[in-house]
């Protein structure tokens, strides 16, 4: 593995353990705790130390540590009684304090508003639940290491079904959630039928109706929107189901790829495909003693593994579930001279992947002719088959350990083939994609460039692809260099859904991955995507529109009155700024970033302007222009905000305590856009927190900017993929969805 800062931040952040300094401990940790004998510890170790295979976060967290919980991926049911809601947070709680994701149900729940006989009140219904579970989330991090991912379900025909669909309407909201709508074929059909007025459902309690057309559209605004709902469907994936003896599977753990039976876990592992081109081609035999090898592995955690709660334990034993997946898809295609969404490179991945399963069923077999299979067999779909895991693949989000093998993730195309990253001193670098590079140097070659202008031509291509995500509109490249290195914005949706469709024939459980569709995508694109991902049978699908997650901003059409300056604001005017701040110790950095809002009160214009360290508010300045207000009063909430600010008070208790501020000016003012100046001076925070503005003003329009959502931890712009929709960095390795 090659040092960077990149590497060395995950590796430090998430899995290196007292004593450890280097990923080599880390192998040797893992290997040594799952290992039954010094050869097979020496081939555990090396399928890992090469980057050729890695098993999921919490067995590189956990191995061979006193915690010992070792899977990725749980589902727990969720009853409809009080107990059975709390007992299951609380078992949440517990696998999430391990490392582990975790998958709900709500649809056993009985929607708001049903009566409840026991205290004689009212149900309050599946999201308000689903909102407490989020509020857990928050206070407990995995492994005490990162915040637990949760998803979210509740049935198409739920009475509450469209609360559900728009919980996360406003960004930010149950933000440790993904959420999916889990429709059946019944549902599908009427869609595609459009008898969108013909069924509908009635609330029990409510009496109101709501219409397929309803829900469905709800569905597909909330897709383009901002990414979701994702939809998994039910009758596919029971079609699917390995043990359909022991009931029918209504769950997935939080990105989608492993439905599972309640109270089961998962074990994954990835192999990285672009490890095993050797000289240009596949490296057959390496990949099928890899697939052998960890297949093994895999096995050997289940037996390992220091299960949370007792029902896990038991529900995983029965069926012995495993997660063998792939990461380096596009890298290995690249290096084939194979593009991504040719039929040429879906053919080439569905041998891969039809290889693959066919060994690791096969040595699952192996397995169960020594050790038996797995104990709910008989009655299973493998019942002439004996095997020792019920399910063997999957395509899991790959998001850290591909940064950590140094290759795309998953089977996603790789989103840009030159990027910045961020050293430990903060100083910023662009990284190239190797094979992009060579490819990119031998092309420009073979066009008799040579010395200076080979040099300057390919750093002007290493600018443009860094600076726009795409060598597409580089006309005078060749036809089939731009053909192969198209990126995952460069790929038609269709696509897409092509190569999810091509995988999903071969794996056992389902695939993490997200469709990428433009900005410029329309309503009936997602709803067109939505029908040929049934269609086409897949387990489910996730959505991203690029920009739906994107700050909006709105900026000013017509002129500033002139009769109003914008007053001059400098980094020292107020003089209110300490020398260090308090709740940071370091000194003020001579520049700041931030927005300057024009906002109308109840008796003045006020100019706002919102100061961010590191994309949290720092201080704010306010003036009033015009006749009224009073510039003294607005001067001195400003130092007294920015002082709250810099001693560590939250910026959220400023925009709740001024939202409580009413003044008889503005609430007489329709112009107002508060209830008083302070309460406009806290929407004004709120916004800067959020990368936001807005405005009543009549002069003021919308438009898109490219300011991105940042990563939580070390404020990079965050990639949406591997269906995770609450994002992932490429920078530092942090996941929403763990």
């Amino acid at each position: 593995m090659t040092s960077s800062p990149v590497v060395d931040n995950i590796l430090s952040a998430r899995y290196l353990r007292q004593g450890e300094h280097t990923f080599e401990d880390i192998c040797h940790r893992v290997s040594h705790a799952l290992a039954d004998d010094k050869a097979e510890q020496d081939r555990f170790f090396e399928a890992m130390i090469s980057l050729r295979f890695l098993p999921n976060s919490p067995t590189l967290m956990n191995a061979g540590t006193g915690l010992g919980q070792l899977s990725a991926c749980f589902t727990l049911p969720v009853p409809d009684s009080i107990d059975g809601i709390f007992e299951a947070m609380k078992q949440g709680a517990i696998i999430h304090k391990t490392g582990g994701g975790t998958g709900y149900n709500f649809s056993h729940i009985r929607p708001e508003g049903s009566p409840v006989r026991s205290t004689d009140g009212v149900a309050s219904g599946p999201v308000s639940f689903m909102r407490v579970f989020n509020a857990a989330t928050d206070v407990i991090k995995q492994g005490g290491r990162r915040r637990g991912a949760n998803m979210g379900i509740l049935n198409v025909w739920h009475p509450d079904i469209l609360d559900f669909i728009t919980a996360k309407k406003e960004e930010g909201d149950i933000a440790n959630f993904n959420i999916s709508v889990m429709v059946n074929d019944r549902f599908m059909n009427l869609v595609e039928q459009k008898a969108f007025e013909l069924v509908w459902l009635t609330h029990p309690h409510s009496g109101k109706t709501v219409t397929v057309g309803e829900i469905w559209n709800g569905i597909i605004d909330g897709i383009w929107e901002n990414g979701e709902p994702g939809i998994l469907f039910y009758d596919e994936i029971n079609k699917r189901n390995p043990t359909p003896q022991l009931g029918d599977i209504d769950t997935t753990n939080p990105c989608g790829e492993q439905p599972l039976l309640p109270f089961e876990s998962c074990v994954l592992g990835s192999i990285n495909l672009d490890a095993c081109i050797k000289d240009g081609i596949l490296d057959e035999p390496l990949l099928e003693e890899t697939v052998r090898m960890a297949v093994r592995f895999l096995d050997t955690v289940i037996e390992r593994n220091i299960y949370p709660i007792p029902q896990i334990a038991e529900a995983t034993l029965k069926t012995r579930k495993i997660g063998l997946g792939v990461m380096g898809v596009h890298d290995a295609l690249l290096r084939l001279g194979i593009a991504y969404d040719s039929p040429e490179g879906r053919s080439w991945c569905e041998q891969i992947m039809e290889k693959l399963t066919r060994t690791a069923v096969d040595e699952s077999r192996i397995l169960a002719s020594s050790l038996g299979p797995f104990p709910a067999w008989d009655g299973s779909i493998w019942k002439e088959y004996p095997v020792r895991n019920a399910a063997m693949t999957t395509v899991a989000p790959t998001g850290t350990i591909s940064l950590l093998a140094g290759c795309s993730s998953g089977i996603e195309p790789i989103f840009s083939f030159a990027y910045t990253r961020k050293n430990t001193v903060g100083k910023t670098f662009v990284i190239v994609n190797p094979v992009f590079k060579e490819a990119l140097v031998q092309t420009l070659s073979s066009m008799h460039l040579t010395g200076d202008e080979l040099k300057e031509r390919t750093e002007d291509v290493i600018s443009h692809v860094h600076k726009t995500g795409t060598i597409q509109d580089l006309a005078w490249l060749p036809d089939e260099f731009r053909v192969l290195f198209r990126t995952a914005l460069d790929i038609s949706w269709k696509d897409h859904i092509l190569m999810q469709a091509t995988f999903q024939k071969y794996v056992h459980a389902s695939i993490s991955k997200t469709i990428n569709m433009p900005s410029s995508a329309t309503r009936d694109d997602c709803e067109e995507a939505l029908l040929m991902a049934w269609k086409l049978d897949l387990k489910g699908i996730t959505i991203y529109r690029t920009g739906s997650r994107e700050t909006v901003v709105l900026a000013l059409s017509g002129e500033t009155d002139k009769n109003e300056p914008v007053p001059e604001l400098k980094a020292d005017d107020g003089r209110n700024l300490p020398e260090k701040i308090p709740s940071l110790n370091m000194t003020r950095p001579k520049e700041l970033s931030g927005k300057t809002y024009i906002c109308q009160s109840g008796c003045c214009r006020l100019y706002v302007t919102v100061n961010l360290l590191e994309g949290k508010p720092i201080e704010v300045f306010i003036r009033t222009v015009g006749i009224g207000g009073c510039d003294a009063n607005s001067s001195a909430l400003g130092r007294a905000i920015s002082t709250g600010l810099q001693s560590g008070v939250p910026y959220q208790k400023f925009v709740r305590q001024f939202g409580k501020v009413n003044c008889v000016s503005a609430i007489k003012n329709s112009s107002s856009e508060g209830v008083s100046c302070a309460d406009v001076v806290g929407r004004c925070i709120d916004l800067a927190a959020k990368h936001q503005s807005i405005t009543t003003l009549e002069d003021w329009s919308i438009t898109k900017t490219e300011e991105k959502r940042l990563c939580p931890e070390c404020r990079q712009p965050l990639d949406f993929g591997e269906g995770c929709n609450q994002g992932i960095c490429k920078h530092c390795g942090w996941s929403g969805c763990s």
